[in-house]
């Protein structure tokens, strides 16, 4: 029994292992050895991202320290550009100062370079307008006192170019008159008087030469007069009293055709130099009735004389003489109007000049 109770308090004896449990026993031991690497790849890992942490913090700082000494130098340049600002700014106050001032003196100096050239152009048609009244007073006297048409045309010319030249537009109604009576005197000018004086003179210098009549000329078949016959026909014609009618009637005794036509040329030639136009016309008609009953009329230099004579005779006479003088009176009546007013000017303009 106490065998039976001895087998029974020993405790049982242990079973053999299995095969499973040294399997699972093999895994944990791979999961620790996994879990163990992981562990140390992770604090591998995270050692690594701190040293680029503090690598990357200690970058900023230092750009961070950069930026705050960059930061400090543009404080200084930015000190240093608003001194520099405020400097400029007061140099510019100067500058505008001294530009207003500037700009005062200029519109002070405008002024009176205004002035001056109202002077200046006051002056100048003053002198424009003597000149113009000197002109216009010529050719009216030339005109009245010796019929000069062609000197009274020039005359107006000038003085016509004369005022285009003024500047003050006040004086232009003097200008118009100017060219409405120079028209008036143009279209009632002669023509010509060269070519009518050349005309006589040739006409004197070809006189001599010209034949007269047939009735005129001395017989060649007339015996010579004997000496008493001569001596009393020499004491005859020493004087001979004639009467002159004014008709233009060619004197009787051929001997002195030559001489009256003479005349009557250098007379129509005195006439048209004095502008005597009736008196030019009478004597060229006496010369041409002379030509007629004295000198050979079938002679060629005698035809071309009459027909010189009669062109002079056909061309027209001076027209109507025209009313002159209306320009020379509304410019004296235009200056003394205004002359008033310019001393008033030319006192406020010297004002305007002085310092």
């Amino acid at each position: 029994m106490i065998e039976d109770s001895d087998e029974e308090a020993s405790p049982p004896e242990p079973r053999k292992p299995r095969g499973r449990p040294l399997g699972l026993a093999a895994i944990a031991a791979v999961v620790a050895i996994l879990a163990l690497g992981l562990a140390a790849w992770t604090t591998w890992h995270l050692q690594r991202t701190l040293a680029a942490t503090d690598a990357a913090r200690k970058q900023d700082a230092a750009a961070v320290a950069g930026l705050q000494q960059q930061l400090a130098a543009s404080n200084q340049r930015s000190d240093a550009g608003d001194q520099r600002i405020a400097t400029l700014e007061q140099r510019l106050d100067d500058l505008r100062n001294a530009q207003r001032g500037i700009e005062n003196r200029t519109a002070n100096l405008e002024t009176a370079f205004s002035n001056l050239s109202g002077q200046q152009q006051s002056g100048h048609d003053t002198l424009l307008l003597n000149d113009a009244e000197m002109l216009l007073r010529a050719a009216q006297q030339r005109y009245d006192l010796f019929h000069d048409t062609a000197g009274a045309l020039k005359a107006y010319s000038q003085a016509i170019e004369v005022l285009a030249q003024v500047q003050n537009p006040a004086f232009a109604p003097v200008r118009a008159s100017a060219a409405i009576e120079r028209s008036a005197l143009a279209a009632a000018a002669p023509p010509s008087r060269q070519a009518s004086l050349d005309k006589l003179s040739k006409l004197r210098s070809q006189l001599p030469s010209w034949p007269l009549a047939n009735s005129a000329r001395p017989s060649a078949d007339t015996a010579k007069p004997g000496f008493w016959s001569r001596l009393a026909h020499s004491f005859g014609s020493i004087v001979k009293v004639t009467r002159d009618d004014g008709d233009g009637t060619p004197p009787a005794d051929a001997r002195f055709a030559r001489q009256a036509l003479a005349l009557d040329l250098a007379q129509a030639q005195e006439a048209l130099l004095g502008f005597d136009d009736e008196t030019y016309r009478a004597a060229l008609h006496r010369a041409d009735a002379m030509l007629a009953a004295q000198f050979d009329a079938g002679d060629a230099e005698v035809k071309e004389a009459r027909a010189e004579i009669a062109g002079m005779l056909s061309q027209r006479g001076p027209g109507p003489a025209p009313r002159l003088g209306g320009a020379l009176a509304r410019l004296e009546s235009l200056r003394a109007n205004q002359a008033p007013l310019d001393a008033p000017a030319s006192a406020t303009s010297s004002e305007g000049v002085r310092p």
